[in-house]
């Protein structure tokens, strides 16, 4: 899990990033990000009941997000908010190629620059 720092928690910031934000489209989820305040990067996960109904596969979903984040220090970036929109696609993948997927959408927008 991300630290508390490296979250979007508040309704109010998905939101805002939502409306205000681009957003960037991969097979697997659409990525939204807008430039932050802070110096610290924030993600939040949006996983609605129409990928998965069971709470089991949305927690994984996110577990998978939340850990290739972790893995590859995008959270100490520059200073942007991001929220991942999941596609049902991301369901039958496993980690590895969800990892990858993120990287490869990371290097694309070279927001860790």
């Amino acid at each position: 899990m991300l630290k508390k720092e490296n979250r979007i928690c508040k309704r109010t910031d998905f939101l805002n990033v939502k409306e205000k934000g681009r957003i960037y489209q991969s097979p697997f989820f659409g990525l939204i990000y807008l430039k932050n305040d802070i110096d610290k990067n924030q993600f939040g996960f949006i996983i609605s009941k129409r990928i998965s109904k069971r709470a089991v596969d949305r927690n994984r979903i996110k577990r998978y997000l939340s850990e290739s984040v972790k893995r590859h220090g995008l959270e100490n970036g520059m200073g942007w908010k991001m929220v991942f929109l999941t596609k049902r696609e991301i369901l039958l993948k496993s980690f590895m190629e969800v990892d990858n997927e993120v990287i490869r959408v990371f290097s694309q927008l070279k927001l860790n620059d």
